[in-house]
């Protein structure tokens, strides 16, 4: 059973996906709120595994309060307005319902959520999106080599190119296999199966010099023993 919270200023819409969830027999609505900020402070402090969640909303948008969430649980964004797809999409959205919701359309959205929880971790899917020049492009987690942090964006260098994405290492970070990839620095992420050479504080990845500082030194040759 999965634990649903809904939120939408809306009473009608709100009542709507409650039903909806209720004829569904893998979820389970735990919270409803129109407010954006009263589900904010429960969501800092209770742990759910979707949100059905409204964009635009007088206090607080869905998309503000999904950025004020250190860790999102599976989110939906539900919008009576097609124009921020691409934005939920950035945001790793599960999925983008455009109002009125009807229930085949709910049902499509939940049998999709529970496919992808059934298959290995969705934390740490082979395959994920990244923006690039206004574009989501598809990049696989086995063609990276390393990623670079740099001040306000990333560079993620790839058997073919590199990539330049306005992001943070840390999003980038939890999108890729932890059993695979590793946080060797605070600039930098390595692919473990594309190191050539290691010494005490130093990685040779396709002839770049890269850090191991001491902060991630030993969690570094942890993970590299057990290989």
């Amino acid at each position: 059973m999965l634990r649903c919270v809904v939120i939408d200023d809306d009473e009608q819409s709100r009542k709507i996906l409650e039903h909806f969830i209720s004829l569904t027999n893998f979820l389970e609505c735990v919270a409803s709120f129109a407010s954006s900020k009263e589900a904010l402070h429960y969501l800092l402090q209770t742990p759910v595994d979707v949100l059905y969640l409204d964009i635009s909303m007088p206090d607080l948008s869905g998309i503000e309060l999904i950025k004020a969430l250190p860790k999102p649980p599976t989110t939906i964004f539900t919008t009576a307005y097609p124009d921020f797809a691409l934005t939920a999409f950035e945001l790793d959205a599960a999925d983008y319902l455009v109002k009125p919701i009807d229930f085949a359309r709910f049902t499509k959205s939940a049998v999709k959520i529970i496919r992808h929880r059934n298959q290995s971790d969705a934390a740490h899917c082979e395959d994920f999106f990244i923006k690039v020049n206004h574009r989501m492009v598809r990049l696989a987690a086995s063609e990276i080599w390393f990623v670079e942090g740099l001040s306000d964006y990333v560079l993620i260098h790839t058997d073919q190119k590199q990539y330049v994405v306005n992001t943070t290492l840390k999003s980038i970070e939890e999108k890729l296999p932890s059993d695979r990839f590793v946080r060797v620095h605070r600039s930098y992420i390595v692919n473990i199966s594309r190191i050539e050479s290691i010494s005490d504080n130093e990685i040779i990845i396709k002839g770049k010099e890269i850090p191991i500082s001491r902060t991630y030194q030993q969690e570094f040759f942890k993970k590299i023993r057990k290989l």
